[in-house]
C-alpha cells in the first residue's frame, strides 16, 4: 500500500521554513511567498512567524543617529554644493542598508526639489538687494554723469537724457 502525502507534489524542501528549533526540529510551515523584506533583501527562508521573530530580534538603527550622519556638515540647503553632499550621504546611508529603499526615494525627490528651488531663491536675494540699494544707486549714478559731463566739457545748452540698454544701465545721450 501507497504512502499519501499531505503536501501537493510541487511543494519541495526549499517551499518549508528552514528554522530549526533548540531542540533540533525542523519547522513545517511553507514560506510566507506574499511577504517582502525591506530594502530589496533576499526573502528569508522563513515562514511568516519564525520571519518576524527574527526581524524582532535585529535591532532597528537609531533615526537620530541616522539623520545626525545624513545631516553631517550642512547647515542649510541653499545651495547646490549642499544638496549634493546630502544626495552623497543618503546614498552612503543606502548601501549600508541602513535606511529603508522607500525612505530614501522620498528624500532624494526632495532634493530634486530643492535644487529646482535654487535658482527661484538668487533671484530673490538680488532683488532684495537692489530693491534696498537701489536710491542709492541712482543718485550715486547721476552725481557720477553729472561729475563726467562736466569734466567732458559737454556743451552748455545741451540736452542730457538718459536711455536704458540692454542690460538695463543708464547711459548719457547728448543732444544738440
Amino acid at each position: 500500500m501507497s504512502v499519501k502525502r499531505n503536501t501537493p507534489v510541487s511543494a519541495n524542501a526549499d517551499s518549508f521554513c528552514q528554522h530549526i528549533s533548540a531542540k533540533g526540529r525542523r519547522c513545517h510551515m511553507l514560506l510566507d511567498k506574499h511577504h517582502r523584506p525591506p530594502n530589496g533583501e533576499k526573502r528569508p527562508p522563513f515562514c511568516a512567524y519564525h520571519a518576524d521573530r527574527l526581524k524582532a530580534s535585529t535591532p532597528a538603527p537609531d533615526p537620530e543617529l541616522i539623520a545626525a550622519e545624513l545631516l553631517r556638515s550642512i547647515e542649510d540647503f541653499s545651495t547646490a554644493d549642499a544638496v549634493n553632499l546630502f544626495l552623497g550621504n543618503l546614498v552612503k546611508q543606502l548601501a549600508r542598508k541602513r535606511i529603508a529603499r522607500r525612505d530614501a526615494v522620498a528624500l532624494a525627490y526632495i532634493s530634486q526639489l530643492l535644487l529646482n528651488s535654487l535658482p527661484a531663491l538668487r533671484r530673490e536675494s538680488e532683488d532684495e538687494l537692489d530693491a534696498s540699494a537701489g536710491p542709492f544707486l541712482i543718485n550715486d549714478l547721476t552725481r557720477s554723469c553729472a561729475a563726467s559731463l562736466a569734466a567732458s566739457g559737454a556743451p552748455a545748452g545741451g540736452k542730457v537724457q538718459a536711455s536704458e540698454s540692454v542690460e538695463s544701465e543708464v547711459v548719457p545721450v547728448f543732444q544738440s
